[in-house]
């Protein structure tokens, strides 16, 4: 996708590619924000859908899929990074959601930037901190990600996985 406008984003991203999987939370008029989890196991009782992430930020991510979601949807997120049993657990809620033009071959047609609010039921908010000595922005869904800043700097140059620090 490629943006020409003001840049608007907050923090930087990083390039990572790696197997997700989100279920849409039920829709249901209250006033009370709420998922419906199955039997303690952590996962919501909707349908799973499959996707591919494209990068990962301080409190965001942007990921591909053959689903196209709406602003405001509350997603349940797994992501499964290589080398790992489990997955970290994540919800977010949909910021945006775009078709792919032209549509690439492959199943994800869509690409989707979603806002994360919880890391393994932790408030992704008040992890947000700045990095001093490296002058960088750091939180827990990063260390999830990535196990810790001095480990992603380690990963960052053996690049077990794809991870690229991409500037606005």
């Amino acid at each position: 996708m490629n943006y020409r406008g003001r840049e608007r984003r907050k923090y930087e991203r990083y390039d990572l590619e790696t197997k997700v999987h989100f279920f849409v939370t039920y829709n249901l008029k209250t006033k009370v924000s709420f998922l419906v989890i199955d039997g303690g196991k952590g996962a919501g009782t909707a349908r799973k859908h499959i996707g591919l992430t494209r990068n990962i930020s301080v409190e965001g991510m942007r990921f591909g899929s053959a689903t196209e979601l709406k602003k405001g949807d509350k997603l349940f997120l797994e992501v499964y990074l290589p080398g790992m049993e489990k997955p970290i657990r994540m919800t977010g809620q949909v910021r945006w959601s775009k078709k792919i033009v032209p549509c690439a071959k492959d199943r994800f047609k869509f690409d989707t930037g979603v806002r994360i609010l919880t890391v393994k039921n932790k408030r992704v908010a008040r992890t947000i901190h700045f990095e001093e000595h490296r002058l960088v922005h750091w939180s827990i869904v990063l260390d999830a990600v990535f196990g810790g800043f001095h480990k992603f700097l380690h990963k960052a140059k053996n690049l077990p996985v794809r991870i690229r620090k991409r500037t606005p």
